[in-house]
C-alpha cells in the first residue's frame, strides 16, 4: 500500500506572521517591533521632521499648554504595529475584510495635528467659531495645503522605510513560516 504524502507552505502576510509570532515566542515579537519602529523613526520620522517648522507657524501658538506648538512638539511623532483584525460591528454588517495598516505613523500632538490638516474640511471658513483667515494664513506661511507634514514627509520617506524594512519582513514571514511547518 502506497501512501501519497504532499507538503505545502503558504507564506503569510506581515499581519498574520506577527500573530503566529506573538503565540510562540513573545520576545521575539517585542524585538521584531522594536525594530520596525527603530526603522520608522530613521526614515519616516526624521523626514516629517524636516518639513515641521522649528517655531510656532502662528503667534497665537507660542505657550506651552495643551494646544500649544512648543508643548505638541516635544510630543512629536509615533510609529506603532498594528496587528488587530477586523471590528466585529463591520463583520455583523457583512463586511468580508477591513483593511488595516500592520505598520501606522501619526502625531500625538494637538497642535502639530491641527497645523498638518487644518483646511481639509471644505467649510473650514463657516461657523460661529470660525476663523476665516486661518487656513490662507497658514497655507501662506507654510507654503504647502493640507497634509501639510505627515503626509508628504511620509511618501517621500516610503522607499527608503521599505528598503530598510525589507530584511526585517523577510525574518518575520521566514519564522513563522517554520511555525507553520511544524507538527503538532
Amino acid at each position: 500500500m502506497a501512501v501519497d504524502l504532499t507538503a505545502s507552505m503558504e507564506i503569510q502576510g506581515l499581519k498574520e506572521s506577527l500573530k503566529i509570532i506573538n503565540k510562540v515566542d513573545k520576545k521575539l515579537r517585542l524585538e521584531i517591533g522594536r525594530d520596525i519602529k527603530r526603522i520608522g523613526e530613521k526614515t519616516v520620522v526624521a523626514a516629517i521632521n524636516e518639513l515641521i517648522p522649528p517655531g510656532a507657524p502662528m503667534s497665537g501658538m507660542e505657550h506651552r499648554k495643551r494646544t500649544g506648538w512648543y508643548n505638541s512638539k516635544n510630543k512629536g511623532i509615533k510609529v506603532k504595529t498594528n496587528t488587530r483584525g477586523a471590528r466585529r460591528r463591520n463583520i455583523d454588517k457583512g463586511a468580508q475584510y477591513e483593511t488595516i495598516a500592520v505598520i501606522t505613523v501619526g502625531t500625538t500632538g494637538a497642535a502639530l495635528a491641527m497645523m498638518d490638516m487644518a483646511g481639509k474640511r471644505s467649510s473650514a471658513g463657516e461657523g460661529p467659531r470660525a476663523r476665516p483667515n486661518f487656513v490662507p494664513l497658514l497655507n501662506q506661511r507654510l507654503g504647502r495645503s493640507p497634509s501639510r507634514f505627515m503626509w508628504a514627509g511620509g511618501e517621500k520617506a516610503i522607499p527608503d522605510f521599505q528598503r530598510e524594512l525589507g530584511p526585517v519582513i523577510d525574518h518575520v514571514i521566514y519564522r513563522s513560516n517554520q511555525e507553520l511547518m511544524k507538527v503538532r
